[in-house]
Parts: structure tokens; C-alpha cells; sequence
């Protein structure tokens, strides 16, 4: 198709155009490219780092909650690898209702593995999260009903279930407040909806001395809130505190009504292994 001389000209002002502001835009561009190469490159700094819990820890809590009678359940840590990559198994035990066992990062304390077996009047409820190919996957097995979902696994995400472990690696002294990507703890009759990494923040409070049935202890106490509206209308703030004294062991939580209380009612000796 034969063009005239002035199809000839626009067609070559519009290349002059582009041309030039493909040179303009080249510097933004690469500069793009160079950052999403080194986020690549460079390695992750957690917000949260390895608290060095021994070998063997064992402690007791009882988890109160209101209406319901006291649950007391035996918290055990090892230390162990997996492939080359040193974890920490933790354990709870409350007996008839509750077994779980937890398996997280030595590193950044993020979890890469959990089983949770409940037992109650309804049946009995099995929960599994996996952690791998940068996505979280649940699979939840009650009254041999399968339901199960992936969601992505944000590099500063961790799991709602495993912050009485986690947040022992706090960066105290250092930093007064770190930002998380939170996954609610997973239970029966959660919709699937909510499990979800929500954006939501660690803050240190100070210093305070309290009292649980271990015995006084001088703790750090934090503030653990949702940051998003949406997720604010769900949940209220949660406390944890935690023995000013590296390893940092936990003490106490509660949340904001004081309806749900966890306190340390024993530390036993080094579990044998």
C-alpha cells in the first residue's frame, strides 16, 4: 500500500517519539532491573534472630480461658537439622487434647512445619503446615472432611500458633518495633478466608516485674497488633512477656480482654534426649 508524504512524515515523528522517550526512560529502567537482581542476590535480614534456647528446655504453662477449665501443657526444644539447616523441634504435650509439634528456623524463627492433633467431645481434628516453595500450605483433616489452601510466604511472615516461640528472638535493646506479615493460628471452624498473612507489628512496651505460679521475674513486655483496618475489627492487641534474662523464656501472654491468659507454671530440667 503506497503511503503520501505526509503518512510518511507522522509515521516517522511518532518513531522519533518513542526512540527518545525509550532513551529518557533507560536509566529507570535499568535501575528497576539492578534492584530487582540484588533483592534476588542479597540475602534476607530477619527482624527476628536465633535467641540460642538450649538443648532441652522444658517448661509447663497453663493456658487459661474464660469459662473453661485451665489447660497445662509441657513445651520441650530441641535443637536439630534438617538437610544441613539447623531448626529447632518444639513439642507440646497436653495430654488427651492437645499434641503438636513445631518445627522453625534456628535462623530467622519462621516456621517450616507444624502438626497439630486436637481431641475434643466433636471428634478428633488434625492441622498440617508446610512450608516450601515460598507458599504456606494447610491441609486440615475433621470428621474425614478434607479442607486445605496455599497462600504466599512473605520473607517477614510469620505464624500466629508459634509467636510465644518467635518472639523470643526480639530484637531487644536494638529495636523498639518490627513490622510482621502474621498468619492467624488455624483451629476448627476458621474460615479459610482469614488465613491469610495480615500486616501487623511487634512493639517492646519496657520493662516490668510480674508474678506467675514459676515464680517474679523481671520481663520484657511486648504489644503484638494487626496493622490493617479490615484485620483490627477482628482482633485486639495481644501481650507477651518475656525473662529480661537471655535466652529470653517465656512467661506470660494475654490478650487485650484478659479472657485468654498463658502463664509459666514450671521450668524443668534439661529433658534427656
Amino acid at each position: 500500500m503506497w503511503r503520501t508524504g505526509y503518512q510518511r512524515r507522522a509515521s516517522s515523528s511518532v518513531k522519533s517519539i518513542v526512540k527518545k522517550r525509550v532513551i529518557k526512560s533507560f536509566p529507570t529502567i535499568l535501575c528497576i532491573l539492578l534492584m530487582a537482581i540484588s533483592s534476588e542476590v542479597e540475602p534476607f535480614d530477619p527482624v527476628l534472630r536465633d535467641p540460642h534456647v538450649p538443648d532441652g528446655e522444658q517448661i509447663v504453662w497453663r493456658v487459661t480461658t474464660r469459662d473453661r477449665e485451665p489447660i497445662f501443657s509441657t513445651v520441650t526444644w530441641r535443637v536439630s537439622d534438617i538437610d544441613g539447616k539447623p531448626v529447632y523441634e518444639i513439642t507440646t504435650d497436653s495430654g488427651r487434647r492437645k499434641q503438636a509439634k513445631y518445627v522453625i528456623d534456628k535462623c530467622d524463627l519462621r516456621l517450616v512445619y507444624s502438626l497439630i492433633l486436637r481431641h475434643t467431645e466433636e471428634g478428633e481434628s488434625e492441622v498440617t503446615i508446610e512450608v516450601r516453595d515460598g507458599h504456606q500450605y494447610l491441609v486440615h483433616d475433621f470428621r474425614n472432611k478434607r479442607q486445605d489452601k496455599r497462600i504466599k510466604h512473605h520473607p517477614d511472615g510469620y505464624n500466629g500458633m508459634i509467636l510465644a516461640f518467635s518472639l523470643r528472638g526480639f530484637p531487644f535493646g536494638r529495636q523498639d518495633k518490627v513490622r510482621l506479615r502474621v498468619t492467624p493460628p488455624f483451629k476448627p471452624g476458621t474460615p479459610l478466608w482469614i488465613w491469610k498473612m495480615w500486616k501487623s507489628y511487634a512493639r517492646f512496651l519496657g520493662e516490668e516485674r510480674i508474678s506467675v505460679p514459676a515464680g517474679t521475674f523481671d520481663c520484657y513486655k511486648l504489644e503484638v497488633r494487626a496493622s490493617g483496618r479490615l484485620m483490627k475489627r477482628f482482633t485486639s492487641q495481644y501481650y507477651f512477656w518475656f525473662t529480661a534474662e537471655p535466652p529470653h523464656c517465656f512467661v506470660k501472654y494475654q490478650d487485650k480482654s484478659g479472657n485468654s491468659v498463658t502463664e509459666l507454671m514450671q521450668i524443668r530440667p534439661m529433658a534427656e534426649k
